[in-house]
């Protein structure tokens, strides 16, 4: 069967929001959901001003598609990655190489950021040349979501009408792509030297969200200098929730003084498309982001995730 999707029209670079305040448009879960509405009051995340212009980023890899693009994955691999990046954006530019792809997005309010790598080793087969695709994420998760955890997802480029091919179990699925100039163009990835670190298990981290959501629609995440505690908290109008995590919960990678607000609502996008029982590594300082880092694919890919803090008022 072959599902052919209409190409999709060029675009209007999004503009950058001046206003802390704005509201970034409420992405999907897997399921078609609205995810919840956030209000966030700081926006840390670097921005490009024009992503019409052409870019070769640090990587060398051109806005041009590939000349030849054929992947064969799992599909519990491809919608992890699916999953974490719909949870900000829903289109996004693919850099492709030799090597394996990479992703870095930003979502329209710049306070969450995902940067992903996935190496051509989480593949069962991997040839491309350099280049880079735009795709619509939430059309490219369609197919996928049709395919059970144990299938293989095939993605290749058809050189004659530019389209991507999703074969999975028998369905092709062809998607145009989109002019990857006019989306909006990766933000350059900032340096932080923060002095706490710590490992915790994703399950830990999702109790300490529905913890907070009790109370708040904030959620507080302290560690003390020389402490062996990760201390998740919130002060609701009434009400006040703490879960500390510490012993078997953790790994003090560094223990420093760190003690961040951040919005509730994004720390539920970002921790809810995190794969169970995965060993999160948490970064954090004083009112400084947080930066959440764990392995995709077996160990094959990597993603590292930022979240700005939000400023009390």
């Amino acid at each position: 069967m072959s599902i052919d999707s209409d190409s999709e029209p060029d675009r209007e670079p999004e503009p950058n929001p001046e206003q802390a305040e704005t509201e970034p448009p409420a992405p999907t879960d897997d399921d078609g959901e609205p995810t919840p509405d956030d209000h966030p009051e700081s926006a840390a995340i670097p921005d490009d001003e024009d992503s019409s212009e052409e870019t070769i980023p640090a990587d060398g890899v051109p806005d041009e598609p590939p000349t030849s693009f054929q992947a064969t994955i799992q599909a519990t691999h491809l919608k992890t990655v699916l999953s974490s990046l719909r949870a900000l954006v829903d289109e996004a530019r693919v850099r492709i190489t030799e090597d394996g792809l990479t992703v870095r997005a930003v979502d329209s309010a710049n306070v969450a950021m995902d940067d992903l790598k996935l190496d051509a080793t989480a593949f069962e087969s991997f040839e491309a040349s350099p280049g880079t695709l735009g795709l619509n994420l939430d059309r490219l998760a369609d197919p996928v979501r049709l395919a059970s955890k144990d299938d293989l997802v095939q993605l290749f480029l058809d050189p004659e009408s530019g389209k991507l091919i999703v074969v999975v179990d028998g369905l092709r699925y062809s998607m145009a792509c989109i002019n990857s100039r006019t989306i909006r163009a990766e933000p350059t990835l900032p340096e932080f030297d923060l002095p706490a670190a710590v490992t915790v298990d994703r399950d830990a981290l999702q109790r300490g969200a529905k913890a907070v959501d009790l109370v708040a629609d904030h959620v507080r995440i302290r560690m003390e200098a020389d402490g062996d505690v990760l201390v998740i908290e919130a002060d609701g109008d009434t009400d006040t929730v703490t879960l500390e995590l510490d012993g078997d919960d953790i790994e003090i990678l560094a223990a420093g003084e760190a003690s961040t607000l951040f919005s509730l609502d994004y720390c539920k996008k970002l921790v809810r498309t995190i794969p169970a029982g995965t060993p999160v590594t948490l970064t954090l300082g004083e009112d400084f982001p947080l930066i959440l880092s764990y392995e995709l694919a077996d160990g094959d890919g990597a993603i590292t995730r930022m979240l700005a803090p939000r400023i009390e008022t």
